[in-house]
């Protein structure tokens, strides 16, 4: 087991009717709320009025700031610092997906800083201080209400970057999975998928194995997936389908996985992030093209056959790595994602601007030494 240092001080408040209790959380780290929200649903189902009656009911102030997108971009992110500081609230709630926490996460760190915002994303600057984050669920998938990363595209530079910093690490979260039962069949798919690939890169691409406890960790949350995501899709509202999956998602990338296997490396999340930025498309859905392609290229590297072989044996039950990624993708297929480019209107002859794109990020990771250009063009090109 490799030396390692683990940090998650997100207290999680999980289960049926858990949102009531929100008004007192919040109110415990501040009197002033910025409510961030997307594009609507949760008036829809009727979230927002439970949130908003909660706060009032606990003296909570709150200004609002909705619109946040699928992908969350650069502009809506500033508008929302500067509404933080003109309003010099102390606080942020942050109540739907993965989308609407990171843009929070952005927002809570901008609302403290003297410097724009996208230097924390261009490592510039490093995060500090920030506002204390609270997040209600409302879609499974990035994990964002338990780590401290987050991600956001600069539509002028058309570049989708992330960082970490521990300063965002939520506060709390309210974990209800009866709030994801109108969540439609593609977005569960793709966060299920999303949710998947925060595990599978790391089992393989992992420096050390024969480490059981973080292996066995990693298989379960793989495999609870695999058989979850198809009943959530097709069972909107199998309470357990949504809660296996919930907790998943929150446990696929809050640093659990990777105690004692090597650092944090997600090189697919880093070309599918070339692909949601260019092209606008779902996360997940760009990763469900991405991940197998990129599998197929590792498995060209010797010292990652061990891990592809014990991933494909352990989690599909297959007799050979090529077998595991094919029921990888069939799995994937059979919820209605994408598996190649083409699926999803990508030419093939736009690949090398995507490798460029690609590689701008792979360097602010300090991946490029191995995932240059070139290399990045291989991979997308299994992805035809």
């Amino acid at each position: 087991m490799l030396n390692f240092r683990y940090y998650n001080p997100t207290r999680i408040i999980f289960g049926k009717g858990v949102v009531d209790k929100i008004g007192k959380e919040v109110a415990r780290y501040g009197k002033k709320a910025l409510f961030v929200y997307g594009q609507g649903s949760i008036k829809r189902i009727g979230l927002y009025d439970l949130v908003v009656e909660r706060l009032k009911e606990a003296g909570v102030e709150f200004v609002e700031h909705p619109g946040v997108k699928p992908n969350p971009v650069l502009s809506h992110v500033r508008k929302g610092v500067e509404l933080a500081k003109r309003e010099k609230v102390d606080v942020v709630v942050a109540v739907g997906g993965g989308s609407v926490i990171d843009e929070a996460k952005a927002i809570a760190a901008g609302a403290v800083a003297e410097c724009d915002v996208w230097d924390f994303f261009e490592f510039k600057e490093q995060v500090k201080a920030a506002l204390p984050i609270i997040t209600v669920l409302t879609i499974s998938g990035t994990g964002s209400e338990m780590n401290a990363g987050l991600v956001i595209t600069n539509e002028e530079k058309k570049a989708k970057f992330g960082f970490r910093a521990e300063p965002l690490f939520p506060r709390v979260s309210f974990l209800d999975p009866t709030l994801t039962f109108t969540v439609p069949k593609d977005q569960t798919a793709y966060g299920s998928v999303d949710a998947f690939t925060h595990v599978s890169e790391v089992y393989c691409n992992r420096a050390k194995t024969g480490v059981m406890i973080s292996e066995g960790i990693m298989e379960t949350i793989m495999k609870t997936i695999v058989r979850y995501a198809p009943v959530a899709v097709e069972e909107p509202t199998n309470y357990e389908a949504r809660a296996e999956l919930m907790w998943c998602s929150s446990l696929a990338l809050s640093g659990i996985t990777w105690c004692g296997v090597g650092d944090l490396t997600l090189p697919a999340h880093m070309i599918e992030h070339a692909l949601s930025a260019l092209y606008d498309i779902a996360h997940g859905a760009g990763l469900a093209i991405v991940t197998p392609a990129w599998m197929r290229y590792m498995f060209k590297i010797q010292k990652f056959v061990e891990q592809l072989t014990t991933f494909s044996r352990n989690v599909f039950g297959a007799d050979s790595v090529e077998e595991g990624i094919e029921r990888f993708e069939q799995w994937m297929k059979s919820m209605g994602c994408p598996i190649r480019l083409a699926d999803a209107g990508i030419p093939a002859s736009d690949i090398d601007a995507i490798a460029e794109n690609a590689f701008e990020l792979s360097k602010a990771w300090g991946m490029s030494d191995f995932y240059t250009v070139d290399v990045i063009k291989e991979i997308l090109s299994l992805c035809v």
